[in-house]
């Protein structure tokens, strides 16, 4: 018996015209520790399902053209004041997570792209995701970008800081080159939070001044594809302004 394509799982995609769509999607992915808590297990035991959660997302998106990216914010800049058992749990498993979504990423010729500080997380990490955004830098797919020690605020002073370095006059295309990503990744159309946390936390210019919101109950864990399935059938169905101009599409990336 052949496997179900995610249009034959969920046909309310197959009703969404194509310029309805986001086609950038960012999820805060909530909600891990709590999960834990309940369960009587110690928080990374929530991080990993978590993780497991977001690369069922990752693949079945993968199979919807419409969105061109989508960016998962893993670890915030003010993350590191969790304790170090936390942490060092969670390298452990962004670096696995490193490892099997980069190659599913390059089978499928996506792009990886990295969002945040590099002079924090172990270089090991690092090193994967350097190379993981170098061997994709070619492929046409679904760009995939993931958020590890990043935050709005600490990606503005890094911004201010790159543009005294190398004494740049600060333009609208240099600000974007300035930033993580070198302008790929532009503000998502849809931020998706889970957890019942009704806040965008620091997300900086990811959540741009035509971003439409999304919050659900579920903490991550516990997220399926039918509960995207169900944000992007909601933003569909919104009549979205830019500036006051009455528009349904824009392009952001």
């Amino acid at each position: 018996m052949s496997q179900q394509s995610v249009w034959e799982k969920y046909p309310a995609l197959k009703k969404i015209p194509t310029d309805r769509f986001p086609r950038h999607i960012f999820i805060i992915p909530d909600g891990n520790g709590r999960w834990a808590k309940a369960r009587g297990k110690f928080v990374t035991e929530g991080h990993k399902k978590g993780f497991e959660a977001a690369e069922k997302l990752l693949d079945d998106l993968s199979e919807v053209p419409q969105i061109k990216a989508v960016t998962l914010w893993g670890f915030a800049a003010d993350n590191w004041k969790r304790s170090k058992k936390e942490v060092d749990g969670l390298m452990r498993i962004f670096s696995f997570l490193a490892k099997k979504t980069i190659k599913k990423i390059q089978n499928r010729n996506g792009r990886f792209i990295f969002l945040g500080r590099r002079d924090r997380i172990p270089k090991t990490l690092l090193q994967q995701f350097i190379d993981g955004v170098e061997s994709t830098k070619n492929n046409t797919g679904q760009i995939v970008a993931i958020a590890i020690d990043f935050g709005g605020e600490d990606q503005n002073l890094r911004s201010l800081q790159a543009a005294q370095v190398y004494k740049v006059n600060i333009t609208e295309e240099i600000l974007w080159d300035l930033r993580d990503g070198h302008g790929i990744i532009k503000a998502a159309d849809l931020l998706i939070r889970t957890s019942g946390e009704k806040r965008t936390s620091d997300v900086g210019w990811l959540n741009g001044i035509s971003t439409e919101l999304y919050f659900t109950d579920k903490l991550f864990p516990d997220i399926t594809t039918q509960d995207i399935v169900d944000a992007i059938v909601d933003f569909s169905k919104r009549e979205r302004r830019f500036g006051g101009r009455n528009e349904t599409t824009r392009k952001t990336t």
